[in-house]
């Protein structure tokens, strides 16, 4: 038998598992109609080091984009280029695909508090290593 405060604890626990399950990666509520206007400009992860630009063109520039961490966050490889961007809508939520060369990289589309937030998993998942890039003016 459980005493109150048992019970409160695993209720507790059930909530914050199933809010949790309800927001995005970083728990971040993901973003819904983004438009490719909303995207164009240029956009900077400072813990990262990352930058990408977006035109309205539909090309793309990226620097110091993470390819590889480490279980510690630290970046152990990067990439970046010249290549073209679009939004892929055809999931239950839209992403950024990045294209540079032959090899597109999947952005995710975040809101945090009204604000627009592109995010990057870097490598499986489960090891958290991401980054949100925001945007500059």
């Amino acid at each position: 038998m459980y005493s109150r405060a048992g019970k409160w604890a695993l209720m507790s626990a059930l909530t914050v598992l199933s809010v949790s399950a309800c927001t995005g990666w970083g728990g971040y509520p993901p973003a819904k109609n983004v438009h490719g206007s909303q995207l164009v400009g240029t956009w900077h992860a400072r813990d990262c080091d990352t930058t990408l630009t977006l035109k309205r063109d539909g090309s793309a520039s990226v620097t110091g984009m993470p390819a590889e961490m480490d279980l510690d966050g630290k970046v152990t490889h990067r990439g970046g280029g010249d290549g073209t961007w679009e939004i892929d809508g055809s999931r239950a939520e839209q992403e950024l695909d990045v294209t540079i060369g032959n090899e597109t990289t999947p952005f995710d589309l975040y809101r945090d508090e009204g604000r627009l937030l592109v995010g990057l998993t870097v490598g499986d998942p489960d090891d958290m290593n991401w980054c949100v890039l925001t945007k500059h003016p």
